[in-house]
């Protein structure tokens, strides 16, 4: 019994004691991670706008430009290609159907082509890096060879170049 009333007044004793500990804390506050803008534009967006002729006939040439504006706020390279609803044979003939060569510059100087051939085949490469906020133009020549015959009488050709921009490889920061 009387191990018993020890036992009781310790854990008396015990229950009523506290004990104390020092903490502190800190805070990393208000962090954020904002995700950069990939935008392109270019100065011919609507139907007809780069070239719409009519009564085109062979030995016709046509020299358009077309500014590729990085409206983003990251650098980008872009390629084009091209596409077509109708298969005329101002499309289908890659001899005598419609031709193309493509500058990557507002001129045609020699050296600054990115393709030259029929104008369904046109693939533009990948160009340098276009820092946000800036432009590049492209200089387009169009042709319709001389030797095309009368089998190219009253066709109409209709097509599409699409413009795709790829964001810079991500670095570590």
């Amino acid at each position: 019994m009387a191990l018993s009333a020890l036992v009781l007044i310790g854990l008396t004793s015990t229950a009523g004691s506290t004990t104390a500990t020092f903490t502190a804390t800190t805070t990393n506050p208000a962090n954020t991670f904002t995700a950069a803008t990939l935008s392109m534009s270019n100065d011919k967006p609507n139907a007809g706008d780069l070239i719409n002729i009519t009564n085109l006939v062979p030995g016709d040439t046509a020299q358009r430009t077309v500014t590729i504006t990085n409206s983003g706020n990251t650098g980008f390279t872009y390629a084009a290609s091209v596409s077509a609803t109708a298969n005329t044979l101002l499309w289908s003939d890659l001899t005598n159907g419609l031709q193309v060569t493509a500058y990557r510059c507002a001129c045609t100087l020699a050296g600054s082509e990115v393709f030259t051939g029929p104008l369904k085949n046109l693939a533009i490469p990948a160009s340098g890096t276009i820092a946000g906020g800036t432009t590049q133009t492209l200089t387009y020549v169009f042709s319709f060879p001389n030797t095309a015959g009368n089998t190219f009488q009253g066709l109409s050709q209709d097509f599409t170049i699409t413009y795709t921009a790829t964001q810079l490889t991500g670095t570590a920061r």
